[in-house]
């Protein structure tokens, strides 16, 4: 397999990691439009308006700045021309994402919908309005709701008349559990019957607008990205796994199980600003806001003149190319693409075995050492960035990346390479070059083929690359001997395109998956790139090339140990719970999280006692605090009634202090419950917690079998709003995670 001659193999290696770092920079968001853009066309500078106005403060549901949001929002609509009304509602966790304390809220979602000329369906431009208490939530929200409102007024600026029916609608209580997308969809309401929604979400303060998740079948919808999203950031193996998991919902999670057919969009990118005191109007990138609102716009025209109520039975496989290139196919094209590749690799080693290069032995052999190196940058990843959290304790907490990620994410692709490396140099001296590069074309093409035919919509991502190497190879046997290394370099292009579409974009949504996303695409796919350099590696020492990738793999991390500091300007977050037992007037500090140097103040690694423990089960560190004079929260038994062995009791529950929730828990789960009427079923393990209750308070009905009932009720508020005189304020680089609270609780008496 003699293609990579010397330095000409090594420009052609890096001319393909060019190409990696344009597909990469290509996919990141550059530019917007500004506010002397043309009416009829999205520009993010006055969709930044929006998101200054809404953002001045934390809104979150229950609290007085979340209402001035809110209706802020219904004027805006209705300066646009919109209907725009306010739905009340109640809402619950979805039912399909079980918890044992299931929350609830007393929601308002804002409605206003644009009639259709000859309606087949409703198109949906959502986001949610909320934010945490933690955050302004500049970017989540914030810019998913601006893109919506200058979507909109682009649209009527240009004065297209759409076929169907447009509904704006801004969910309620979306961080508090998807609570007011929840109550949309359980109320009936607007005529959803053909309905596609258009979410928008963030889960940090910049990078590539991804699409991340669909509902299925997706064919109908990824057609119309393909023909219309000027930015589809997407891929069906990014979806299919965003699909599995639950980890990181959205009020997809409630509009799916009502019927709609839903594209959830969403941008991951610095994502240490995520329910931060600083996701602040500052922290916004217009570019991204573009991106978002560009799609958007595009995507509400398309839906909005197409017939909304043609079927659409099959799922699509599908990937992206640079310059927003969208590429759609029909399982069964993957299929053939991968037989086609099983035979091309199966054909590639015959005949290196015929013409004496290698033999089946030492290319399985290769095959096989392949196939164990992707798990072995896995576990090299993952443990690298296990001892940089061993280094710096205040990691472990993050659900995000550091401030400052750069030098880690560079270090994870030279770790990953490093594993490669070390590879292929084993490799060559095992088995021989051409058994070594054969082996692994082998492993792919296998992996290809079942991935094929378990999971096709994954199947590509292996696939392309797979085939056009294979046929890359086999061309060098067609061509002169000039034309090989030019040849193979361009059939190795949608390899590189692969590997950088699979690397920089997955490590901006969160290092802890890149052990698992990152290190095997390196492997895997980088690998390939690797033909080039068949000819170019040295003979000797060639154990020195690894060995210099893993230095400066340590290299990297260090410097983004040395880099990334916590500031006033990038807080550590922290967590921390003030718990007062009304019945004992006993109080503790409780985290979930071990000391840090804030919370060591208040706490130890020390577990609670019971009344402590029951409620907060994952308490991490706790320590003894001051009793206050809190009033806690109460039940009003309205009735309780026995009847054929069962036990029927009418409470409502009531906070005392203006608690923005309310909770009631249970060591053992009634028969059934209702709750502001609403049925929990299945009934939640141990209790539900009810957001923004009404001053009137919130009725629950529940049945039990007959004998005494214990039931504890909690209230909780933002821990800086709970007036509690023995708390004091963090200093500025440290701020409290969103589950910072103070809680008062208390028995409910007479049952």
């Amino acid at each position: 397999m003699r293609v990579g001659r010397g330095v000409s193999g090594v420009l052609a290696f890096f001319v393909l990691l060019a190409v990696v770092v344009g597909t990469v920079w290509e996919q990141q968001p550059h530019g917007y439009r500004g506010l002397g853009a043309a009416g009829d066309v999205f520009s993010a500078e006055r969709a930044f308006g929006v998101v200054r106005e809404i953002a001045q403060r934390p809104h979150p549901v229950g609290t007085a700045e979340h209402d001035r949001v809110r209706d802020h929002l219904v004027g805006e609509l209705r300066k646009l021309g919109l209907d725009a009304e306010i739905q009340d509602g109640v809402g619950r966790y979805p039912g399909s994402l079980r918890r044992d304390v299931v929350g609830m809220a007393r929601v308002a979602n804002i409605v206003a919908r644009i009639p259709g000329t000859d309606s087949t369906g409703t198109v949906f431009l959502t986001a949610h309005y909320d934010s945490v208490a933690s955050g302004p939530g500049a970017n989540d929200d914030g810019v998913g709701v601006a893109a919506v409102l200058e979507a909109v007024r682009a649209l009527r600026a240009g004065g297209t008349a759409l076929r169907n029916d447009v509904v704006v609608l801004l969910t309620d209580a979306e961080e508090t559990g998807l609570l007011g997308s929840e109550a949309f969809v359980a109320s009936g309401k607007d005529g959803r019957d053909n309905g596609v929604v258009v979410n928008h979400e963030a889960r940090g303060a910049g990078g590539p607008v991804l699409l991340w998740r669909t509902t299925h079948p997706d064919g109908a919808l990824v057609d119309a990205v393909e023909k219309v999203a000027p930015f589809p950031n997407t891929d069906s193996l990014t979806t299919t796994l965003a699909g599995a998991q639950t980890g990181s919902n959205t009020d997809f999670a409630s509009f799916e199980p009502g019927g709609l057919r839903v594209l959830d969009w969403a941008f991951a990118g610095r994502s240490a600003y995520y329910h931060n005191i600083f996701d602040d109007p500052a922290h916004v990138d217009l570019a991204t806001v573009q991106q978002m609102g560009d799609n958007s716009l595009a995507l509400v025209k398309e839906f909005g003149g197409k017939d909304l109520t043609a079927a659409d039975d099959a799922d699509r496989s599908f990937f992206q190319l640079p310059f927003g290139v969208l590429v759609v196919l029909p399982f069964w094209v993957i299929m053939a693409l991968a037989a086609a590749t099983v035979i091309a690799v199966a054909w590639l080693s015959w005949r290196l075995r015929r013409a004496g290069e290698t033999s089946l032995r030492k290319i399985f052999g290769s095959a096989a050492t392949a196939l164990v190196a992707a798990p072995l940058a896995t576990g090299a990843v993952y443990g690298l960035w296990e001892v940089v959290k061993l280094i710096r304790p205040e990691y472990r907490p993050l659900f995000v990346d550091p401030y400052r990620p750069e030098f880690y994410y560079v270090s994870i692709l030279v770790l990953s390479a490093a594993v490669l490396l070390a590879w292929y140099s084993i490799g060559r001296r095992l088995f021989g070059t051409t058994a070594a590069m054969a082996g692994l074309l082998c492993c792919l093409a296998l992996l290809g083929g079942v991935l094929a035919i378990v999971a096709p919509a994954t199947a590509h991502v292996l696939v392309v690359p797979t085939l056009g190497a294979t046929l890359g190879v086999a061309a060098t046997f067609a061509v002169p001997e000039r034309w090989r290394l030019p040849v193979l370099t361009v059939f190795l292009i949608p390899t590189a395109v692969f590997l950088g579409s699979a690397t920089w974009p997955a490590l901006q949504t969160g290092i802890t998956t890149a052990p698992f996303l990152v290190a095997p695409a390196v492997v895997l796919l980088g690998g390939l790139l690797l033909l080039t350099l068949t000819q170019a590696w040295p003979d000797r020492r060639g154990w020195a090339i690894p060995s210099t990738a893993f230095v400066v793999a340590v290299a990297l991390a260090a410097a983004g140990l040395a880099v990334d500091r916590f500031d006033d300007q990038h807080p550590l977050t922290s967590q921390l719970v003030y718990a007062l037992d009304a019945d004992r007037n006993e109080a503790l500090w409780l985290s979930r999280d071990a000391p840090d140097r804030w919370t060591r103040n208040f706490v130890s690694e020390t577990a609670p006692s019971r009344p402590f423990a029951q409620l907060w089960p994952t308490t991490a560190a706790s320590g003894p605090a001051t009793a206050e004079k809190l009033s806690p929260p109460t039940a009003e038994i309205l009735s309780d009634t026995t009847e054929s062995g069962q036990r029927t009791v009418h409470l409502r529950l009531r906070t005392t202090r203006a608690a923005t929730s309310i909770a009631l828990r249970y060591e053992t789960a009634p028969t059934s419950i209702r709750v502001a009427g609403r049925d929990l079923t299945p009934v939640p393990k141990t209790g539900f917690q009810f957001y923004a209750p009404s001053p009137d308070g919130v009725d629950v009905q529940l049945v039990a079998p007959v004998g005494p009932l214990s039931l504890q009720l909690v209230d909780y508020t933002w821990l800086p709003d709970s007036g509690i005189p023995s708390y004091r304020n963090p200093p500025g680089d440290i701020y409290f995670r969103q589950d910072s609270a103070g809680a008062v609780f208390v028995s409910i008496p007479g049952l």
